[in-house]
């Protein structure tokens, strides 16, 4: 089995500026984990790596087939403007989240044309902003028309798929507090015929948003019905941690390994979460499966942990698969 890596989320440069540390990482993520399908690369607004495009152009392999995320450049843009988003019914924020998805364009065509081929089989956007501030709403209609405005867009055959993050809930703290699966799924249906589109589930944003380790699972089975599974990212979030925090995004690694070398024993990706996910879909009818992990403390550099969660996190999917 071939796997996306979000190694984005484990490396040095989240919060050091130290190139070499950043090299260290990928050379050796690369060279531990054969089995990977390609990254999720993030797009942070202009560019997909802090020191520059170019820099991670140096590390991603010709041959594979990457996913490109826009929820890095979205959550920046939202951080300045709480009405920027695809879904916003403010006219200046859509037109924003517009301008922000031709620059993703931009760079997926920069990332096709180094590699000689289509080097991104798929764009996660997302069903921002949420409706925690005031002033701010967003809708399906207000969806509907930037979708339908940016797949208008050549993808260079790239499938555009919504990144399902926890809805809004006023009743409880969120974390991005979007638009709900069903929202999300009403909006696609209505263009699925004429464009390439889809959704893909991260494990821990919807374990966030209902707070149960099912909804992943609910989640996945509601996609599918519709026809519109894409893709499912394992990303780990706990009720309660030191570290991770309660029903936190902050990518948790996975609560076991053969090693136990960097398992987190309070997430709730166990054995059993995971394998009780993995048999609810057929991976033979889905585009990719990933992990997207973190490791804390975010000031510890040491690059073998930050490489070993994510090695130890494939070798246990291999290990369920081959049940």
């Amino acid at each position: 089995m071939k796997y996306i890596i979000g190694a984005y989320a484990s490396a040095p440069s989240l919060t050091s500026d130290d190139k070499s540390l950043e090299t260290s990482f990928y050379n050796k993520l690369i060279k531990s984990i054969p089995q990977i399908q390609g990254l999720e690369v993030p797009f942070f607004g202009d560019d997909i790596h802090k020191f520059g495009s170019d820099f991670l152009f140096n590390f991603i392999k010709p041959e594979w087939d990457n996913v490109l995320t826009c929820i890095p450049g979205t959550m920046l843009n939202l951080a300045k403007n709480p009405k920027f988003g695809l879904a916003s019914d403010d006219v200046l924020g859509r037109k924003e989240a517009i301008a922000m998805h031709a620059r993703v364009n931009n760079i997926l065509h920069v990332m096709n044309e180094e590699y000689g081929k289509r080097s991104i089989i798929a764009v996660q956007v997302a069903s921002a902003p949420s409706m925690s501030v005031t002033g701010v709403s967003s809708s399906t209609d207000s969806l509907f028309k930037s979708l339908d405005e940016i797949l208008r867009w050549d993808w260079g055959g790239a499938k555009i798929i919504i990144e399902h993050c926890d809805k809004f809930i006023p009743t409880q703290p969120f974390e991005k507090g979007f638009l709900s699966i069903d929202n999300e799924i009403d909006t696609l249906l209505k263009i699925s015929s004429s464009y390439n589109v889809g959704i893909t589930i991260n494990w821990a944003r919807s374990a966030i948003e209902e707070r149960s380790f099912i909804a992943p699972i609910n989640h996945l089975k509601l996609v599918a019905k519709s026809n519109l599974l894409a893709g499912l990212i394992f990303s780990g979030t706990s009720k309660n941690d030191l570290l991770y925090g309660k029903w936190k995004d902050n990518h948790m690694p996975f609560s076991f390994s053969d090693s136990l070398d960097y398992h987190e024993v309070n997430s709730l990706l166990n054995f059993k979460n995971i394998s009780q996910t993995l048999a609810c879909i057929d991976l033979n009818n889905i585009d990719y499966l990933g992990i997207k992990l973190l490791s804390m403390p975010i000031d510890n550099f040491d690059i073998d942990r930050r490489v070993g969660i994510n090695f130890e996190a494939i070798s246990a999917l291999d290990k369920i698969l081959t049940i």
